[in-house]
């Protein structure tokens, strides 16, 4: 009886430890799958910067135009109008790009997560208890 209660208490304990040692794993892995992730949006804020630094450059501009106008209504501002119009149909199209752009990270990080679990967890669902 004795030792049954042992042997029972020894299961316990390599149960406890072998469960103790999978949520290590999988918080390893998902910690690692978050460091993927900051990575990545950390990526597309650098990409945002420069644009934000354009627009900030046509808002200065925009104000050096209206002045142009107000002060000298003779000026033939066309060019500049076109100009401007052009640049900001490029930025346009670079924050169509950049309003996706954080859907495709998450899309890809779940994508990622989900590949790196199911694998470990594949592995451990076909594990055979050894021959007795």
């Amino acid at each position: 009886m004795r030792k049954t209660i042992l042997d029972l208490l020894k299961a316990m304990i390599n149960a406890t430890l072998l469960l103790l040692a999978l949520c290590l794993y999988l918080g390893w892995m998902l910690v690692s799958s978050i460091q993927d992730v900051t990575g990545k949006v950390t990526e597309a804020v650098t990409q945002v910067t420069p644009v934000q630094d354009r627009i900030q450059d046509l808002q200065l501009e925009v104000a050096g135009l209206r002045r142009d106008i107000t002060t000298r209504p003779d000026l033939a501002v066309t060019g500049q109008l076109n100009t401007l119009d052009q640049r900001l149909a490029s930025l346009q199209q670079e924050m169509t790009g950049l309003r996706q752009l954080p859907n495709d990270i998450i899309q890809n990080a779940v994508q990622t997560a989900a590949a790196e679990l199911a694998g470990p967890l594949g592995q451990l669902a076909s594990c055979l208890p050894p021959p007795s």
